[in-house]
């Protein structure tokens, strides 16, 4: 579990890092909100595990409401369970099929924030 934690938060920072390269905000003072300080990681990359089993009978399942995350990005493994899906272009829900050892990254409402929107918040459920 630890090298795993270990592993998505190097991937979270080369991610996070990407999107803010590409908003221009490269240059050291620009980014040093992002960097450790005195030793204490400012990203605080959480990493949560929530295991949601097949469902036998999901017509009477609820499900986690429609909702967006409040980080700058949410990267969810799906393990081959279906259930998570977007709301699309404001009019329907789409599912997002699990694929085989890929990664989902959600864009969260801090990051939407940070790039003056040019990131949108995405609004799921599951």
């Amino acid at each position: 579990m630890e090298q795993w934690q270990a592993e998505m938060k190097t991937l979270c920072n080369k991610i996070v890092g990407i999107m803010l390269g590409s908003l221009g905000l490269t240059h050291e003072d620009d980014m040093n909100w992002f960097q450790p300080q005195n030793g204490i990681d400012q990203t605080q990359c959480l990493f949560h595990l929530n295991s949601y089993p097949v469902c036998p009978d999901p017509d009477r399942a609820m499900g986690l409401a429609p909702h967006t995350d409040t980080s700058l990005i949410r990267v969810v493994n799906q393990f081959n369970t279906g259930g998570l899906q977007v709301y699309q272009d404001g009019a329907r829900w789409v599912p997002v099929e699990p694929v085989e050892g890929a990664l989902v990254v959600n864009v969260g409402d801090l990051m939407q924030i940070v790039s003056n929107g040019k990131f949108k918040s995405v609004l799921h459920r599951a």
